[in-house]
């Protein structure tokens, strides 16, 4: 029996209990329905017969249009660039005279994949072009030219800048209280977690300096900068840590989550990769069975699951957090 079979079936049943019983909403009830359902499977038995009761079939919804071949996305660029105060509609409009058919939504795109989705953008193409080939350069130009986007957390080699923040595991029956302290590394995305049973200063100090510091350096770096939010485990015995170890502290502003958004990101896959599944395919009894579990899913993490972000570039973060010492001892070798 198909699904659709079933379906029919089910319809049909709750028609013939609901003439059974006399009480429709007792009917309704028993099948888990809203009456006004019923009452429209009913029109359509009454109209149709036991046919209409069949699940309708709805039509396939339309996939993405076919990618725009060369020749075309040049012309929405030269177009654009000829009349760039325009909108996407009227560029358009502008490309149906000149023969090529693309809707203002696909003229969107193309320039905004292009970097040229605002007139800003594209006046500023202009104004450079001017700049080079004419001479006429701006004020507003030069500084445009002079001045490189710097991403506001940024770090050429791992230990530059290392984000650090807290996740609550949860309360587990027979254990307790638990959360997880995480580290990310901003050069590499390489990630260092523990799972420890006190939120306070201490013991994100002793992570801090027996766990990070203590890695970074096995591997061959120096740990110049951390980064937090202003939690109070971050405050105190941390503080005193990051001194000793002769390392910066800076911390997020308030309300400032996304600022620090390399180990937030680490901290949601790591719950929706591992703790998800792991609570659902074993019962922890002690902490340090979480810890080994954690520590599986970090092997995997950084030595064997390819990363797409523009730091790595399909590279698993261990290629290039621990690139230096691998390098040492092959030449040693």
């Amino acid at each position: 029996m198909t699904l659709e079979d079933k379906v029919h079936a089910f319809r049909l049943r709750v028609l013939q209990r609901a003439q059974e019983l006399g009480n429709v909403s007792v009917a309704c009830r028993e099948a888990g329905i809203s009456r006004t359902l019923y009452y429209r499977w009913k029109k359509r038995f009454t109209l149709y017969g036991s046919d209409g009761l069949h699940p309708r079939r709805t039509a396939t919804r339309p996939g993405r249009p076919v990618q725009l071949d060369t020749t075309t996305e040049r012309k929405i660029v030269a177009t654009a660039l000829a009349c760039p105060t325009r909108g996407p509609g009227r560029l358009s409009l502008q490309l149906e005279e000149d023969g090529t058919l693309v809707s203002p939504t696909t003229v969107w795109r193309a320039l905004h994949r292009l970097g040229l989705g605002t007139r800003v953008e594209r006046l500023l193409v202009l104004e450079v072009h001017s700049a080079t080939s004419a001479g006429l350069l701006t004020e507003r130009t030069g500084r445009a030219l002079t001045q490189r986007k710097v991403r506001h957390v940024q770090a050429e080699k791992p230990g530059e800048l290392v984000c650090i923040d807290t996740f609550y595991i949860g309360n587990l029956k027979g254990v307790g209280k638990l959360w997880q302290l995480t580290a990310c590394d901003a050069a590499s995305s390489y990630a260092i977690a523990k799972v420890v049973a006190v939120d306070n200063a201490t013991e994100a100090a002793t992570f801090l300096r027996d766990v990070v510091a203590a890695e970074m350096k096995e591997a061959g770096w120096k740990l110049w900068r951390v980064l937090t939010d202003g939690g109070s485990e971050f405050k105190g015995e941390f503080d005193k840590v990051c001194h000793e170890l002769n390392v910066r502290h800076t911390r997020t502003k308030p309300r400032h989550a996304w600022t620090n958004g390399f180990v937030e990101r680490l901290q949601g896959t790591i719950l929706h990769e591992h703790w998800r599944i792991a609570f659902r395919r074993r019962y922890f009894r002690k902490r340090f069975q979480l810890q080994a579990s954690l520590d599986g899913f970090l092997q995997f993490y950084n030595f064997e699951r390819p990363h797409q972000g523009y730091r790595t570039k399909g590279r698993p973060p261990a290629e290039i957090f621990w690139g230096a010492v691998r390098a040492q001892r092959h030449e040693e070798a």
